[in-house]
């Protein structure tokens, strides 16, 4: 399970949005008061980890996610689960369900999917 920093999720979502980007392009949709070398750097990091993919055009690197975000996703659910709620589905539905004000779409959307899970346990 990988977890990411919110810096790389920051990125990660750009990226995702945009597909592919240089650094200037992902740093100027990031709205950051952190320098233009500081994403640069962030990102070299990113690609040094597997994160992102990069190929070069003219003078400058076009980067692109390299991990999909339904995966990111996954793996945050996953890590937050065993974080906060010490590996219980149960205490994180209870948590969330406690705390969300679902709408009735939503909530027939939850019984559909646990009625399935049921069907495939």
């Amino acid at each position: 399970m990988k977890a990411y920093t919110n810096k790389e999720l920051e990125i990660l979502i750009v990226l995702w949005e945009l597909e592919a980007a240089s650094v200037l392009q992902v740093h100027e949709a990031l709205d950051s008061d952190k320098g233009y070398t500081t994403t640069l750097k962030l990102m070299q990091i990113m690609f040094d980890k597997g994160l992102l993919v990069r190929k070069k055009e003219g003078k400058k690197h076009i980067y692109k996610a390299n991990i999909k975000r339904q995966v990111a996703q996954n793996n945050g659910m996953r890590n937050m689960i065993q974080n906060l709620f010490g590996g219980s589905t149960l205490g994180f539905a209870q948590s969330f369900l406690g705390n969300a004000k679902p709408t009735k779409k939503e909530l027939d959307a939850i019984k559909a999917m646990i009625k399935q899970m049921e069907k495939d346990a």
